[in-house]
């Protein structure tokens, strides 16, 4: 592989991120990080990991001790995605609420698909023991799944790691020919299409703003009941998380929840719409 097919495969892959969540083991770090390097990404995060540093962790690591260096340490999921665009979160179970479900190929397509357009892509992994929870899992744009025998489908954290890296790797190679325009914001359209899109994409960290004060709006017109919600709220998320936001869009529909909400507690004047549409 020549420079420069290099430098087109490893710039979409910068933009991936691997998270690690409640990590046990720091031989699963160490190994982790190894399984990255040889794939070509950089950037590992650890959510309130058990045992960190550890000697095992760069023992492990065999030669990718220089990704150690900039391995980021944070308390919450939520931290670790908050500037992200697409988070996909790594399931092997069915769970209350059926989720937008990828392999783990269609899912490294769709992640390099996205990360070619400059968005921030998280693969969360979850706990050695039990994964992520359900509440971790609904901060997910897609669930992914790797498919393994079903009678015999034993892979711990760091090979999981290793497997999803592959397919990202070779997601990375498939684009290396055509030359993408990321000049301008694009929005996947169905079947695959994008077009030049004029308002950059929100982040996890704003959706996590835009998600409270949706259900603080349906709360207050007595649409949802904050003591038996049910699945509302999930349900909320999985809708928002099919679609990408833009800026405008996101502002726009913040505005309505607030018109709706001075509206139902008979703050809003007349005056006030009048001179907005000034």
């Amino acid at each position: 592989m020549n420079q420069f097919e290099q430098n087109n495969m490893t710039k979409p892959l910068d933009h991936v991120r691997i998270v690690m969540v409640n990590t046990t083991l720091p031989a699963n770090i160490g190994s982790a990080l190894r399984a990255m390097k040889t794939m070509g990404l950089s950037k590992l995060v650890l959510v309130a990991p058990k045992t960190y540093p550890h000697p095992d962790i760069d023992a492990l690591a065999a030669g990718a001790q220089d990704l150690i260096e900039h391995i980021d340490i944070v308390e919450t999921l939520e931290q670790a995605i908050q500037d992200c665009h697409l988070v996909f979160g790594t399931s092997a179970r069915s769970r209350t609420i059926p989720w937008p479900l990828l392999d783990v190929r269609p899912a490294a397509k769709e992640a390099l698909h996205a990360a070619s357009q400059q968005q921030n892509i998280a693969i969360v992994f979850g706990r050695e023991d039990r994964g992520l929870t359900n509440e971790e899992l609904a901060l997910a744009n897609y669930h992914l799944t790797i498919p393994v025998n079903p009678e015999y489908g034993v892979l711990n954290v760091a090979q999981a790691i290793q497997v999803v890296c592959y397919e990202l790797r070779m997601a990375a190679l498939e684009q290396i020919s055509p030359v993408v325009d990321t000049s301008n914001e694009q929005m996947q359209l169905k079947q695959q299409q994008t077009m030049q899109w004029d308002e950059p994409l929100v982040t996890q960290q704003q959706m996590e703003e835009f998600y409270p004060h949706f259900e603080k709006m349906l709360t207050e017109i007595e649409f949802l009941d904050p003591d038996n919600p049910r699945l509302l709220p999930l349900r909320l998320r999985r809708l928002f998380g099919r679609i990408q936001l833009d800026r405008m869009e996101y502002h726009l529909l913040r505005g309505v929840f607030s018109r709706v909400q001075s509206l139902a507690n008979g703050s809003w004047k007349k005056s006030q719409s009048e001179d907005h549409n000034k």
